[in-house]
């Protein structure tokens, strides 16, 4: 068994999750990167993504999986995520991510040459949230690790 460390995942309404893992796996500004026991002081922000938790002794393939809509990494003696939102594949509303995605879609064609720049950008991220989550909750690019 591999050694331990304490991760706990922090949003703005609740600590959204607290327990002892093995290995972090996020997606940085830079890309997917695996945080665990041991590694070496960091703090990182965070882009859309997938979480992946690989908690203390469960099988070496078993993770729990949940999008996140980024925030950063904070890591040293133990290891905090702070995200505006994250949410379990298994909570996924797909209805409600399908809706959202259309919606941002729509708004983007009919937007994207005149809209406020602002705007246009808060369309992209409600897509790319909606696409992250998606992938989640249909078992993600990640399956079979």
């Amino acid at each position: 068994m591999a050694n331990s460390i304490k991760l706990e995942i922090i949003t703005p309404s609740k600590r959204f999750y607290r327990g002892f893992v093995e290995l972090v796996i996020v997606t940085t500004l830079e890309g997917d990167e695996g945080f665990m026991y041991g590694h070496s002081w960091a703090c990182k922000l965070l882009d859309i993504g997938e979480l992946w938790i690989q908690e203390e002794g469960a099988d070496k393939d078993e993770f729990r999986v949940a999008a996140i809509s980024g925030g950063f990494i904070d890591v040293k003696d133990s290891i905090i995520i702070y995200t505006d939102a994250v949410e379990w594949a298994e909570d996924i509303d797909m209805e409600r991510v399908l809706s959202e995605k259309a919606k941002a879609e729509d708004w983007l064609v009919k937007h994207e040459d005149d809209g406020d720049p602002n705007d246009v950008l808060k369309a992209q991220i409600a897509i790319s949230k909606a696409v992250t989550r998606s992938h989640v909750a249909q078992g993600s690019h990640r399956h079979g690790r």
